[in-house]
This record gives C-alpha cells, sequence and structure tokens, in this order.
C-alpha cells in the first residue's frame, strides 16, 4: 500500500462539535427585525417562506448530482426582491442567520492537539467540507483550525456537495499528492466516505458514539477519535 503523505478533514461534526436548529421561528423574527435598520418591512413568516422558495429556485437550477446552495446568493434575491440590493447586508445576513442558529459551537478536544500533531510530522493537511463560504471561513479563524490547514475547499466554492469526488480531487491537487496516498477523515459514511473511495483515497470514519458500526460503505478505519485516526495515519506511513 503506498504511504500516507496527506491527510484530508471534514470540518464540521468530525473537528467540530455543533448543533444548530435553523428551524427555529425566533431566529426569523429577528433577522426581520434587524432589517428594519434598513427600511425593510418583512415579517418573520415571509423571510422563513422566502428563503424556502429561493433555495427551492437555486437547486432546481443546478444541473449537479449533489447540488449545493448558496446562502448568499438565496439572501441577495430576497433582499433584491424587497427593495434591498446590498451584498454587504446579503452577507450580514447570513452571519446573523448562522448565529442564531447555534445551540452549541466548539472544537471537540483532540481536534488541535491531533492537527497540531500531524503537522508536526509532516503530512500535508487540507479540509474538506460542504458549508457556505460566507461564514465557514471565519470560523475556521475563530477556531484556530486557519493555521493547521495548507488549504480549504467548501462546497459553495463549486456548487456541489460530498459524495461528489470531485471535491476531494481537488484537495488532493492542492496538495499535489496523488490520491493513493492521502486519506479523508470524516464521520459520515455515504457523504465522507463514498466519494473518497471512488478516487482511490484511503478513509477513515470517526465514529464517536459507536452509531455507523457495520454501515456501507466501510471505511479503511473506524476510529473512536482523532487520537485512533493518527496511530493508524503513522502506522500506514
Amino acid at each position: 500500500m503506498p504511504k500516507i503523505r496527506a491527510v484530508i478533514f471534514d470540518c464540521y461534526r468530525t473537528l467540530v462539535d455543533i448543533k444548530t436548529n435553523e428551524a427555529k421561528q425566533e431566529l426569523f423574527v429577528f433577522l426581520s427585525r434587524y432589517l428594519q435598520y434598513y427600511g425593510a418591512d418583512i415579517s418573520g413568516q415571509y423571510l422563513n417562506s422566502a428563503l424556502d422558495q429561493e433555495k427551492e429556485l437555486y437547486l432546481k437550477r443546478s444541473g449537479e448530482l449533489y447540488p449545493e446552495v448558496n446562502l448568499e446568493v438565496v439572501f441577495v434575491n430576497v433582499l433584491r426582491k424587497a427593495g434591498l440590493a446590498d451584498i454587504f447586508l446579503a452577507q450580514s445576513c447570513c452571519k446573523l442567520f448562522r448565529l442564531l442558529s447555534r445551540d452549541r459551537f466548539q472544537l471537540f478536544p483532540d481536534s488541535l492537539p491531533v492537527l497540531k500533531e500531524m503537522k508536526r510530522e509532516g503530512y500535508s493537511l487540507a479540509l474538506v467540507s460542504d458549508a457556505q463560504k460566507v461564514f465557514s471561513l471565519e470560523e475556521c479563524k475563530i477556531l484556530g483550525l486557519s493555521q493547521v490547514f495548507d488549504h480549504v475547499v467548501l462546497s459553495t466554492q463549486f456548487g456541489f456537495t460530498k459524495p461528489d469526488p470531485r471535491l476531494f480531487s481537488i484537495a488532493c491537487s492542492l496538495l499535489d499528492v496523488p490520491p493513493e496516498q492521502a486519506v479523508y477523515v470524516g464521520n459520515d459514511p455515504e457523504r465522507d466516505v463514498k466519494g473518497a473511495r471512488q478516487i482511490g483515497m484511503k478513509t477513515i470514519l470517526v465514529d464517536r458514539d459507536s452509531g455507523h458500526r457495520g454501515e456501507e460503505p466501510d471505511a479503511d478505519l473506524h476510529a473512536a477519535d482523532l487520537w485512533e485516526a493518527l496511530g493508524w495515519v503513522k502506522g500506514n506511513s
């Protein structure tokens, strides 16, 4: 087996312990009140419905098998119809939406120690995540993840999500490492294991609560935490 030279990670629920609820009605009420400062008279109920409609339209226009919605574009379209053609306002609405939807947002205790150890060992590191660029890049900075990754690949940058194998190929190309010498570390068998295996990568499923045992497609390693993942990587390098 070729030796592992690069480790590519999923972000949310692999490195970041996060819980969100985007269906909270008070979220849309707060957003509508925020928009009043810019002269908009939009109810929370209308905003909720308008966002859902724009997301549906966005997905219908996509020709991708695994399409990704760009929340920033969605907000731009909703605000434009309300007479507010302001890209900065759309971006700030995205970030406020994210902030209000978060119930938990923190790194798992093993995330930074393991990443820094991999960095010290000389592995090339990248992040591949189904995430919104408008707030996820900043969240990586907030949590200290930006300092350890050589490259960050987000689904909204390309318009499609995992398990599309192109996202994994892009990361390998950026790192200048063939897929056979890279391993993908994630927490979802379908999204994280399937696409990576299609291009020949090794895969590690971080299964912190043992909820994915026996699920297909199977990973090369089921790890209880990132320390176990690190041990496997070192043993195959």
